[in-house]
């Protein structure tokens, strides 16, 4: 079907922090936005949650404005494409919608005690995650016991990531349904046999009926109805995953260095599904009739740590970083884990650590090094990925918000050793979501829509030497930690 100059997609990205929603042209060009915040509860140390109420608010309202505006041009959307954090799981009714438990977050650590009670199955082998708290299926566990521990009813209720709780909503019900991306996140999805693993359910007391049914990323996942306004769900799929798609990352070997709320280095390994000792292991997209595979490291808490230097008045705005890193004299070595450390170390009990302090150090050097540890960070991944030697890097291509601090991306250049590409768009992952639903429409084409483009490369200024030197001292100062509890 080539695709009609009247038609347009509608695509929406739920983060963290917000819920955007922006409609496109069949080749990609922006036709509309709207935004809608959304905030983070921390009822408890460690616990971060959403209001499900909120999340379903702000997503309509943003839908809402877009398909109006589509409505003024004269433009008929074919597709909507949802993209959505991962991770972040929450119960509802099936007959009333109501939610029974807030959304929680895939920063949320509230399980992080329980966690050896649930060790023993080969949770990368099959679901290609390790063992820890950020994933949904040990909060889960918990939340069923607790709602079984006070006697509520439990019969009606349904569960699932963000995006089965929008489809359901959206759909008025009539579609429980998520797809791998999403599944695949919540530590019960077996990537090999592309179902819920019989074991793993058995194994955190989680019944199959009350999960959403698993279909390919690009696939019917229903009807949305919006005021009215009718429009068939033809793409679901995690926000990582989307921000790939939407750089054009269909390549086997490329790279998306991701800078948002967290971190995130994903690598296109094509139809084969890689493992990398200490990272994740993945899937990009599917259609009924293939799959594509990543390799995914997690680089947690990187919205947070600028929060905490706001806080502490290092900073106002992420728009003050580079010019504090500039005027930096003194290098510290800061290992930012204010909620532990993701791949390839997975220690949860790690703690934000600094070394280096003289009292020749300012504030400037505090940012500077906080930036840098993120870096260092990123440069784990990578060289986890070059020890094994099997994934070669075509292309590396920064995204996300920390991608605007070029102090970050030329720092990252060097300790990687390869030069780093920057779109500095804000809307790669919504982006990526509207190609893959309009493709599955058949309005949209690869070669034809725009996908975000690549502003600036950013290439190594030192040498190996100096390289090498750096990372000894940051391997030294995590080491150092490590010793610490």
């Amino acid at each position: 079907m080539s695709a009609d100059a009247r038609w347009a997609i509608a695509a929406l990205d739920q983060g963290s922090s917000r819920s955007r929603a922006v409609l496109f042209d069949p080749k990609g060009k922006p036709l509309a936005r709207a935004d809608a915040p959304l905030k983070t509860d921390s009822p408890r140390p460690g616990w971060f949650e959403h209001d499900p109420d909120e999340i379903l608010r702000g997503v309509r309202a943003a839908l809402r404005k877009v398909l109006r505006e589509a409505q003024r041009l004269g433009r008929a959307p074919i597709a909507l494409g949802i993209a959505n954090q991962r991770s972040t799981f929450l119960c509802w009714d099936r007959k009333s919608g109501q939610a029974l438990s807030p959304a929680i977050s895939w920063q949320d650590r509230r399980a992080h005690d329980q966690l050896a009670r649930y060790a023993g199955p080969d949770f990368i082998g099959k679901t290609g995650l390790p063992l820890t708290p950020y994933y949904s299926a040990t909060k889960l566990a918990g939340l069923l016991a607790h709602l079984k521990k006070k006697k509520r009813s439990t019969r009606d209720l349904v569960c699932g990531t963000v995006n089965a709780f929008l489809i359901w909503h959206l759909t008025k019900g009539k579609v429980h349904r998520t797809d791998p991306t999403n599944a695949a996140r919540m530590l019960l999805y077996n990537l090999d046999r592309g179902d819920w693993d019989d074991d793993l359910l058995a194994h955190f007391d989680i019944p199959r009926a009350i999960l959403p049914e698993v279909a390919p990323t690009q696939s019917a996942f229903g009807t949305a109805v919006i005021d009215g306004h009718s429009i068939p769900i033809t793409c679901s799929i995690g926000d990582q995953q989307a921000s790939l798609a939407g750089l054009g990352g269909f390549q086997t070997g490329t790279a998306n260095v991701n800078y948002g709320t967290g971190g995130f280095f994903l690598v296109n390994t094509g139809p084969k599904r890689c493992a990398v000792p200490g990272l994740l292991s993945g899937i990009a997209w599917s259609t009924e009739r293939e799959t594509t595979y990543l390799v995914e490291g997690t680089v947690n808490g990187i919205g947070p740590l600028f929060g905490w230097l706001r806080d502490l008045g290092l900073i106002r705005s992420e728009r003050e970083i580079d010019a504090a890193c500039a005027k930096s004299r003194e290098r510290i070595f800061f290992l930012p884990a204010l909620i532990g450390l993701g791949a390839p170390h997975w220690d949860n009990r790690m703690q934000t650590a600094l070394f280096g302090l003289t009292a020749a150090c300012r504030k400037e050097d505090l940012v500077r090094g906080a930036v840098e540890g993120i870096a260092f960070l990123m440069a784990d991944i990578d060289r986890a990925i070059r020890a094994a030697g099997t994934l070669p890097l075509r292309k590396i291509i920064a995204s996300g918000g920390g991608s605007q601090i070029k102090h970050l991306l030329q720092i990252q250049s060097d300790l990687f050793g390869k030069p780093i590409r920057a779109t500095h768009d804000p809307e790669s992952t919504v982006r990526g979501a509207a190609f893959l639903a309009g493709e599955a429409a058949g309005g949209a084409d690869r070669a034809a829509f725009r996908f975000s483009p690549l502003k600036e490369t950013f290439s190594p200024k030192i040498k190996k030497t100096e390289r090498d030197t750096l990372y000894r001292r940051w391997e030294k100062a995590l080491a150092l930690t490590q010793t610490w509890r």
